[in-house]
């Protein structure tokens, strides 16, 4: 067999593998398997308990969940294993939400491409439940690369009055007042359920953070009055015009020397020094994104740095996050 084949057919198991992997963890999740695997079970003992399954699907479930060494099987019994504990105790860390993206939109999307590429059929908008709801859950993901990074530059630069722009259930802002109890923070969260639970999830903060379920265009009430703006994993749902835009309204709202901190993915990283040296997690992402009606995908870090350069701002910062999937910009406001 020439090598060409032998390749190919090597990415094509790794690519089943893969895919594998991804429906029976989703699944998982779905029929709550993860959680019910903490203690062990038999198969007779799941669907005692979930009388209208498939028995042979439970079957085939099991099976595959096993092969994937996500669960054993012993003594008649199955159980989570150390990967599959990881699954269980990192679900509400944005993971459960990953997999529902992937299994539930990205395949159903990029099925769609070649209809796509011909221009024989029109982008949609990005699905409501993605945009609504997985996207602020799967975000959750970076926020222990995020929060170091976060403390530190509080703490070297003193800020006092943060303003969270698309805020999500503001776990940045909870954990920063929790560590600097003299911090003010505001939350701005555009999607009225998600800032209802922001809210909810800051209640015990409410004279520290303030939730308001606003578009940032529409939030000019404090001007001049933060030490720090963050964008965290947003700002590729804005048009180019409406970066510049976002960015000037940014300016307006900063402190003379105050702080705009962008978190994004990026295209055409260089992969150095990245501890899975893959471009694959970002490059699909801005794929996915650029299949929808409005999203131009994710920027180039010289499109970071010229929208800043552009926009007024000074002293530039690009600081690569561990596995280098995303960056975050830092800059200022000029004093004069």
């Amino acid at each position: 067999m020439e090598i060409g084949m032998l390749a190919l057919l090597g990415k094509t198991v790794s690519l089943m593998e893969n895919l594998g992997f991804m429906w029976i963890v989703h699944t998982g999740f779905e029929l709550r398997l993860w959680e019910r695997l903490f203690k062990e079970a038999s198969k007779e003992q799941i669907l005692a308990e979930n009388s209208n399954w498939d028995s042979l699907l439970l079957d085939h479930w099991l099976e595959q969940a096993r092969v994937q060494e996500l669960i054993v099987f012993k003594h008649g019994n199955y159980k989570l294993s150390k990967m599959g504990k990881a699954i269980y105790d990192y679900r509400d860390y944005g993971l459960e939400a990953m997999y529902k993206e992937f299994a539930l939109h990205w395949g159903p999307c990029f099925a769609k491409l070649p209809d796509l590429m011909r221009k024989e059929i029109s982008q949609d908008q990005l699905d409501r439940e993605m945009e609504n709801e997985l996207i602020s859950r799967a975000s959750k993901a970076s926020e222990p690369f995020v929060w170091p990074l976060l403390r530190g530059k509080c703490e070297k630069d003193r800020w006092g009055n943060v303003l969270d722009v698309g805020c999500g259930e503001a776990v940045l802002l909870r954990r920063l007042v929790e560590e600097f109890p003299s911090l003010k923070g505001v939350g701005l969260e555009i999607n009225p359920s998600v800032a209802n639970r922001a809210a909810a999830l800051t209640e015990s903060y409410r004279e520290q953070i303030r939730i308001v379920a606003t578009d940032v265009f529409e939030f000019t009430d404090t001007l001049g009055a933060f030490d720090c703006c963050l964008l965290n994993n947003n700002i590729y749902y804005f048009s180019s015009e409406q970066r510049v835009k976002l960015l000037d309204l940014i300016m307006s709202l900063l402190v003379p020397g105050g702080q705009i901190g962008i978190l994004t993915a990026l295209r055409g990283v260089n992969a150095s020094f990245q501890l899975f040296n893959t471009h694959i997690p970002q490059n699909l992402m801005s794929f996915f994104l650029s299949c929808h009606e409005g999203f131009d995908g994710l920027p180039l870090e010289k499109e970071m740095l010229d929208l800043l350069d552009q926009t007024g701002f000074t002293e530039v910062e690009a600081i690569p996050l561990p596995f280098k999937v995303s960056h975050y910009f830092f800059a200022k406001k000029p004093l004069v």
